[in-house]
């Protein structure tokens, strides 16, 4: 099968780990920066659809689009799907200072892709990660939630993994690997 697919991110992380994903598979996958309209939802998927949609239409071609959603359960899920807006207004210390007195440090990622070809409806492939927020943030740099979370099997926040291991954790998640099979099986 030799197919080409456009990944619409410009986070070359979230790239490296679909290009890893389809080695050897005949599908090349083609990196494309472009603003897509977030549209305000708090449901990641929602996000994801709308997004991968609209970025199809303007393209002509299959493409494909990752969103992703961080859960703080001490703060009732916030930040949530908000998160790439929050990191622009918000420090590591913002979320500190929200944290004040609470004990529960869970962090649930609920991650999404949606693949949608012009004209069609978007298929969805959702999965989760698991971690903890840090006690302190990292001083090392990143976006707030790099310098915070601290993915399950880790003892410090991202922002302090090197990338390799880093590509090796968001390679584990369920979401490219769900789309591979149904995208190798069509």
């Amino acid at each position: 099968m030799d197919k080409v697919l456009v990944y619409v991110t410009g986070n070359e992380i979230k790239f490296n780990v679909g290009t890893e994903t389809f080695v050897n598979t005949g599908i090349t996958l083609l990196q494309k920066k472009l603003d897509t309209p977030e549209i305000q939802s708090k449901s990641v998927e929602e996000v994801a659809k709308y997004s991968a949609s609209w970025a199809s239409e303007k393209l002509g071609k299959p493409v494909i689009v990752t969103d992703a959603g961080f859960f703080i359960e001490a703060l009732n899920g916030f930040p949530g799907p908000f998160i790439k807006f929050i990191n622009q207004c918000f420090s590591a210390e913002d979320y500190m200072n929200l944290m004040k007195g609470k004990t529960n440090r869970r962090i649930i990622i609920q991650d999404c892709l949606a693949y949608c070809s012009p004209n069609e409806e978007p298929i969805v492939f959702t999965g989760s990660y698991v971690g903890e927020l840090a006690i302190e943030p990292s001083t090392k740099p990143g976006t707030p939630i790099d310098r915070l979370f601290i993915p399950q099997g880790f003892s410090v926040p991202i922002s302090e993994i090197p990338e390799e291991q880093m590509l090796a954790y968001w390679s584990s998640g369920e979401i490219m690997s769900k789309f591979k099979e149904y995208i190798l099986n069509r």
